[in-house]
């Protein structure tokens, strides 16, 4: 098949019906990953969500539905943290860390300079100056 045709999943969360979440939640992993952290716990994430007021109502459980579908399009790898279980149902009970594919790294760091160059107005011009100067 050829690669040029070859659906790109990564991006399902650019345009899905939760594309504000999908994209706050990956955008946090980008900053992460700027930061050096790479393993993120869903309660820091949790954390972080809710301190954004559109995210008052967001509920944990909502949380883990995405997190689950970021790792279906590849966007999250989850790696099961095992340490700091005192009980048997502790230990029974999944507990995750995740961590944001290069991919979807790349995807985000090409978002934040689209991002910044529509901030500044990309604008082409026109001027003989310019046109000088090139010649």
């Amino acid at each position: 098949m050829d690669v040029t045709r070859k659906r790109v999943v990564e991006a399902s969360y650019l345009t899905a019906d939760s594309a504000a979440h999908f994209r706050t939640i990956l955008r946090y992993f980008y900053h992460q990953h700027e930061r050096m952290r790479d393993f993120i716990a869903p309660e820091e994430i949790f954390e972080h969500t809710r301190s954004i007021p559109a995210f008052a109502d967001y509920a944990e459980e909502q949380l883990h539905q995405q997190l689950g579908q970021l790792v279906k399009w590849n966007n999250l790898i989850a790696r099961q943290y095992m340490t700091n279980a005192k009980t048997v149902e502790e230990y029974k009970k999944k507990r995750f860390r995740y961590q944001s594919t290069p991919y979807t790294i790349e995807i985000e760091r090409m978002l934040v300079v689209l991002e910044k160059k529509s901030a500044d107005n990309f604008q082409g011009s026109l001027e003989k100056p310019q046109f000088d100067r090139l010649l």
